[in-house]
């Protein structure tokens, strides 16, 4: 919801849900600077997505978002961009917080958390319970139907732990996040409601923990140590068509980081270590895969003076299999006035193939161990103003140009009926264009009007020329915020308008969604608050396939919650 309300896309996807960056999937996300991204498929057909809802928001602070390719401080998989996810800093004192919510599909939700400590020390500690029966959705004729296998069935643990010596602080974190939730991926007709992975069980557990020592709280120098792990057992099928399924997935990490303030200079350089191993059994196929990379960065940011600002920053990284790499960025901001700063800027990315995409050997997927890196440049210039007091508007454009772009390349069924699985290839080229506009006005104090709009052009060159990437989900995306404050009322009305979507890969050309948020405080202690999603009542696909109407979006459904403190 804090995504969609900035105007960032977020398509939500059977058991899953990732966003996207200037109209790409591409996109590094992280946890308190920790990669939680895999190189294994974690959302069925999106190779380069991550799923977000991995990640239990009960003690998120804010979010972090950097658009454009950071592959300089970052590393590979940041070629759309950065979002990171900040935990709750543990407050002095002590409290404890009760949430419950129920909704539509049976959809209930019980939350307690408790946070506490004094000057030398605090901790947070969050469990949630949540439990949905199956979703319904509208097919592209305007009839109602149950997506079966929609379920979800979660239970998530976090805590914390921060520890302060002196100026400096250490920091524990933990969080696992078990789902056995259905396994509908996909419909295989719409119309009928028949399910891709119809009587199956996605049983995953997620688990992340980090150790931080920062030399400062707030120095930008640090040392931190980190693992993620997910293990998954999950059989696909049923009957004579039924397999097996299961994988193991673990993520190791080392990470240090020098910041330095040397007069007009702010100096950051740092190193990191990470290491993944990937173990999956399907169908009796079995692949045991790993990688290495490691990488040293540097980045200088630079008061030229007269409201002039230089950044400079360049990686080098190696990775076990693809070998060493830099990745470069430049960028240049002008302060017009108190209220108005420009910028450009040009920035250099690299994205390896994944594990899955170089090695796999399942019924569907053949590895294809010849694939090349994706290598891009982007070039940003915007502007932001504060024109008045009420006014705030901002602007930006964008052109990117990536060589060897991977791309899918569906299965099919060869003579005497067998099949042919599918795999990746390289593409020659790739090309995207786009504008983001947005304007915020503050109508009182009270009510805020934000809009927005952006354009997104996407087009491949498979060796004829470029032709338009008709899979492109957001060509015209235009957004509204009206949102009121005062008193004890909250209310936070969000529109979208998506139009120009190609009819060869969607029901539509267009769709209009709305949705709503009101949260009433009834004392210092306690508030209720209501949610209703697409109000409009739309029936429109979040992801295109060869099948139109597959991924469908859930129809109109509310949430009501009510949380007390104590």
């Amino acid at each position: 919801d804090a995504l969609k309300a900035n105007n960032i896309p977020v398509i939500q996807k059977g058991f899953a849900a990732y966003p996207e960056l200037n109209g790409d999937t591409r996109v590094l996300v992280m946890v308190n600077g920790r990669k939680m991204n895999w190189d294994h498929l974690v959302v069925s057909g999106a190779s380069n997505a991550i799923d977000i809802d991995q990640v239990p928001v009960d003690n998120i602070e804010r979010i972090e978002v950097v658009k454009g390719p950071n592959s300089a401080l970052y590393g590979e998989r940041a070629v759309a961009g950065v979002i990171n996810i900040i935990t709750k800093t543990p407050a002095e004192g002590q409290k404890t917080t009760l949430r419950g919510e129920l909704g539509s599909w049976g959809y209930r939700k019980g939350t307690i958390m408790t946070e506490g400590g004094d000057e030398k020390q605090g901790y947070f500690v969050s469990y949630t319970k949540e439990r949905r029966d199956n979703v319904h959705y509208k097919d592209y004729k305007g009839n109602s139907h149950e997506f079966e296998d929609t379920y979800i069935n979660r239970d998530k643990w976090t805590a914390r732990y921060d520890r302060y010596i002196g100026e400096d602080q250490l920091s524990v974190d933990f969080s696992r996040v078990e789902k056995k939730d259905g396994y509908g991926i996909r419909l295989k007709n719409p119309l009928l409601a028949t399910v891709t992975g119809a009587g199956n069980v996605k049983d995953t557990v997620d688990m992340s923990y980090g150790v931080t020592y920062n030399f400062g709280v707030d120095s930008g120098t640090f040392v931190r140590a980190y693992r993620n792990t997910e293990t998954s057992d999950s059989g696909f099928g049923t009957g004579s068509t039924a397999s097996s399924y299961g994988h193991d997935l673990s993520m190791d990490g080392l990470e240090g980081q020098k910041t330095w303030h040397i007069g007009d200079h702010t100096l950051i350089s740092g190193v990191t270590y990470n290491q993944e191993h990937i173990k999956e059994e399907n169908n009796g196929v079995h692949f045991d895969k790993s990688m290495i990379s490691k990488a040293v960065y540097v980045e200088d940011k630079w008061e030229l003076g007269d409201g002039w600002t230089a950044n400079f920053g360049t990686r080098y990284e190696h990775h076990d299999t693809f070998g060493g790499d830099f990745a470069s960025h430049i960028g240049l901001k002008k302060k017009l006035d108190d209220h108005t700063h420009a910028y450009v800027s040009w920035g250099q990315a690299v994205n390896n193939p994944t594990l899955k995409m170089l090695y796999a050997a399942t019924e569907f997927w053949r590895g294809n161990p010849d694939l090349e890196q994706e290598k891009s440049q982007t070039v940003t210039l915007g502007i932001d103003s504060d024109v008045t007091e009420k006014l705030t508007l901002s602007a930006s454009v964008f052109k990117s140009r990536l060589n060897n772009a991977l791309s899918w390349v569906n299965g099919s069924y060869g003579p005497n009926n067998t099949y042919i699985p599918g795999y990746y290839e390289n593409v020659n080229r790739e090309k995207r264009e786009g504008l983001n506009l947005s304007a915020t006005y503050k109508l009182t104090d009270a009510w805020r009007v934000k809009a927005g709009y952006s354009y997104l052009q996407v087009k491949q060159d498979t060796g004829s020329g470029y032709v338009n990437y008709t899979d492109n989900r957001n060509p015209n995306r235009y957004s509204l915020e009206v949102s009121y404050d005062k008193n004890r009322w909250s209310v936070n009305n969000i529109l979208q308008y998506v139009t120009g979507r190609s009819e060869a890969k969607y029901s539509d050309s267009s769709y209009l969604v709305w949705d709503l948020n009101v949260n009433y405080q009834l004392n210092d202690s306690t508030k209720i608050y209501a949610q209703a999603f697409n109000l409009t009542n739309e029936a429109y696909e979040v992801e295109p396939s060869t099948t139109i109407g597959s991924y469908a979006m859930p129809e109109r459904h509310y949430v009501v919650g009510v949380e007390h403190k104590f």
